[in-house]
């Protein structure tokens, strides 16, 4: 009597069959003038004030938590008060080579607070360093689109992270999927719940 086919039982077929690696999710990236991102390092700043680049169609969150990714193009000296300058000169000063971006920082979400009431952003000056003529560009950019405040908990890098600037980081949009190695983090650079306070503060002036 001939040999019967062996029955695979559905269970041993999918053992044998080939398993697909899940392709790793780089982490998002969130580009944020060089200034910002030392004022959130030396904990002057919590609230990043967005409006979305001119290749969007506004500002969302893409990430809960994401990298500080430093940019210089649009920095300009005279959209900062006098009393930033200083800092906003050692910003630049410390660039690092062309081609190279210095990932300093990670930053975690605390609120994102669209902005429903522009007269209130004016009673925040002290949580950021812009003149009062580009907080105005910002609030008049696609005005049907809010002016997003967004609180974060900074959380430097053990060691910042320098890697090379590739084409597709290029362009003036928001966020970006970053191409770096395993990093460790710090400690964060103000607790929580002064964040949250900041918050709410930011929340009742504009809503």
């Amino acid at each position: 009597m001939p040999n019967e086919p062996a029955t695979i039982s559905p269970a041993q077929q999918v053992a044998a069959a080939p398993q697909v690696q899940p392709v790793p999710q780089l982490p998002t990236a969130l580009k944020e003038w060089a200034l910002v991102c030392d004022l959130l390092m030396s904990g002057r700043m919590s609230v990043l004030f967005r409006k979305g680049g001119i290749n969007e169609k506004g500002f969302w969150v893409e990430a809960e938590q994401f990298l500080l990714f430093p940019t210089y193009f649009h920095q300009n000296r005279d959209k900062v008060r006098p009393e930033f300058r200083s800092e906003f000169d050692a910003a630049l000063s410390s660039a690092p080579s062309e081609g190279t971006l210095r990932v300093p920082a990670l930053a975690r979400v605390v609120a994102a607070i669209p902005v429903a009431r522009n007269d209130g952003v004016y009673e925040l000056e002290d949580l950021h360093p812009y003149t009062r003529e580009q907080v105005d560009l910002r609030l008049e950019f696609r005005p049907k689109k809010p002016l997003v405040l967004l609180a974060v908990e900074t959380v430097p890098l053990r060691a910042p992270m320098d890697v090379p600037v590739l084409e597709r980081y290029a362009g003036c949009s928001s966020w970006v999927p970053l191409e770096i190695g395993a990093f460790e983090r710090g400690e964060p650079v103000l607790p929580r719940a002064e964040v949250e306070q900041t918050a709410a503060r930011v929340r009742a002036a504009v809503s």
